[in-house]
């Protein structure tokens, strides 16, 4: 995993979009379960050999799924238009301006709640892929991969109004062979916002050169 400066306005602007909407959906925020994401946690799902890949505990409101239901039970029209035309953004390679392909999708789609908010580790287990994380976060957390001993761990940024303001971008590859985990925790007093998009790991290419577009003005 490394921390990618995201330079791009046109995306910072679609970004800043997408996060306002994900804000205003109603939310539950509940401080069960508490973030489990200690070494000793990890030492034991590594070892672990029917673990399927997919976080065993989470706390935050998802919403890569199709449905996003208001309190009246109506879907959230902007949600939806916005879903898709940001991951139509990625398909399209921003504009053409990198390699199209139609495999990126929505990995993880959420809003953390205040200090509990967290995914527990997990290490995309027979589904590898590489990742592009955009969060967003007036507070703090942090993103933490390790592989075999090697251990990254990238704060929240928060800058208010300057450069790419409160977002920070991380990316990485998770193979299918589960050797990297990752986790995540909300710290703060503020809801945190993830959009992880992600492609299958063999179309390396193709996430290279959207990596390259992100980190262009």
């Amino acid at each position: 995993m490394k921390q990618i400066p995201i330079k791009n306005i046109e995306l910072l602007k679609r970004l800043d979009s997408f996060a306002t909407i994900l804000y205003q959906l109603p939310h539950t925020f509940r401080s069960l379960p508490k973030p489990d994401i200690t070494f000793a946690t990890l030492k034991t799902l590594m070892a672990d050999a029917n673990f399927v890949g997919y976080p065993k505990t989470h706390n935050y409101q998802s919403y890569e799924g199709d449905v996003a239901f208001t309190r009246s039970g109506q879907y959230k029209k902007r949600l939806r238009t916005e879903k898709y035309f940001f991951l139509k953004y990625m398909q399209y390679g921003m504009g053409e301006h990198y390699q199209q392909h139609e495999k990126w999708y929505y990995d993880t789609l959420t809003v953390m709640p205040p200090r509990w908010g967290n995914t527990g580790w997990h290490n995309s287990k027979n589904k590898g892929r590489n990742y592009i994380r955009f969060i967003h976060n007036a507070g703090s957390g942090y993103s933490i991969s390790v592989k075999e001993k090697k251990q990254v761990t990238v704060k929240d940024q928060r800058r208010g109004n300057m450069g790419a303001g409160n977002w920070t971008c991380v990316a990485g590859h998770m193979g299918k062979d589960g050797k990297t985990w990752f986790a995540d925790h909300n710290t703060g007093s503020r809801p945190r916002a993830v959009i992880d998009v992600s492609i299958p790991e063999r179309y390396s290419e193709e996430w290279d050169s959207a990596i390259k577009f992100i980190t262009e003005y």
